[in-house]
């Protein structure tokens, strides 16, 4: 089986970076699991996710749950700076 790394990175105001960092730690740490697992990093707004899994399906599965995270984290950001 192959091992399969998978990194998303972005770059976003550096308080937005550090709210996600902190929104999304607790979430990335709970997506480790037998076959994957996930780490979050800030570097001054630039917001690095890596991904690792023992094959294309873990790997697949855990990009979904923190695409999803991160759109929600994002989306809920814009609404309260909206209020």
């Amino acid at each position: 089986m192959a091992q399969v790394t998978i990194f998303i990175e972005f770059s976003t105001d550096p308080d937005k970076a550090s709210s996600l960092l902190n929104s999304l730690k607790p979430e990335t740490d709970s997506i480790r699991s037998k076959r994957s697992k996930a780490s979050i990093e800030n570097s001054g707004g630039k917001v690095s996710v890596k991904l690792e899994a023992d094959d294309i399906t873990a790997a697949r599965a855990a990009a979904n749950t923190v695409i999803r995270l991160l759109n929600v984290s994002m989306a809920t950001m814009e609404v309260l700076e909206n209020v």
